[in-house]
């Protein structure tokens, strides 16, 4: 079994969600309270924020079985945080995640399965304070070219520049 900070890892065999059907949404972190008088008053629950994810995957018959028995044995009928890819705004990205609900499964034609689950995710990468400032001063196009860039100093002129060791 693979793991990762003591989760269960998504199998490599199955696919990742499909885009159809594939959705995701802030979980509420605010409680409200509305007041005798005035205006109402919030506050936070928590400063993390959980995002609910809904998800289907198509499987064959063979990946129905493995899935099935990850879901049993991996993550304890749903019921224990795993490590899976998923596409979130910084594009995809291993998460941890787990089922809110159990799943539902529809055969398809063909013998291949449609499953659809909700899931919970934690501790997805954002921006930070500083990339949010600049990404809110350049466009898409100026972000893509500085992400290249700094890969490229990064990775390539990095490595051709790191001294010999002896």
């Amino acid at each position: 079994m693979t793991t990762v900070n003591n989760l269960s890892v998504w199998p490599e065999t199955l696919p990742p969600p499909r885009v159809e059907g594939y959705s995701l949404s802030p979980r509420p972190s605010l409680l409200r309270t509305e007041m005798e008088t005035g205006a109402a008053r919030h506050r936070l629950r928590s400063l993390t924020a959980h995002y609910q994810v809904q998800a289907e995957w198509r499987f064959s018959e063979f990946q129905f079985a493995v899935f099935d028995a990850w879901w049993a044995l991996n993550t304890r009928l749903g019921e224990q945080w795993f490590v899976l890819p998923l596409a979130v705004p910084l594009d995809v990205q291993a998460v941890e995640a787990r089922f809110l609900a159990p799943w539902q499964a529809e055969l398809q034609p063909a013998r291949r399965w449609r499953v659809a689950a909700q899931l919970e995710i934690r501790n997805l990468q954002r921006l930070t304070a500083e990339e949010l400032e600049a990404a809110s001063v350049y466009g898409d196009a100026e972000m893509a070219l500085a992400d290249r860039l700094h890969r490229w100093l990064h990775e390539q002129m990095g490595a051709q520049s790191a001294p010999p060791y002896f």
